[in-house]
């Protein structure tokens, strides 16, 4: 029990960093239509908080169109909340490059975070 009393403030700590105001973003309407039926069946289980599941379909949406900014910032964001930092700067990367402008992308703190330290 004292082990435990000890640990636990540790590993609050660590649960607490994976956490972020961000949200994941929509796609544009007129970006390709399995894409964005993926990528808005994972910001549904994202308010879930389904996250794995969320991590899959932007995952498909990916697989459908991997030239949207948003659909890489989503992935960055649900690698950063499964603490997989070097996913997460890939991903981030991905969507500052495919950001096309948007600004949601371009002036995210969590983004910012990860690409310029």
């Amino acid at each position: 029990m004292k082990y435990f009393l000890l640990i636990l403030p540790l590993m609050l700590a660590i649960i607490s960093c994976q956490k972020t105001d961000e949200i994941p973003l929509l796609l544009p309407s007129a970006a390709e239509p399995s894409a964005k039926i993926n990528n808005d069946r994972g910001i549904d289980y994202f308010y879930q908080g389904k996250n794995f599941d969320a991590l899959i379909a932007f995952t498909q949406a990916n697989v459908a169109d991997n030239t949207t900014g948003e659909i890489h910032f989503n992935l960055g964001l649900m690698q950063h909340q499964q603490g997989k930092q070097k996913k997460a700067k890939h991903h981030f990367g991905l969507a500052r490059k495919f950001a096309d402008g948007n600004n949601k992308i371009l002036e995210s703190n969590l983004l910012r975070k990860y690409l310029d330290p």
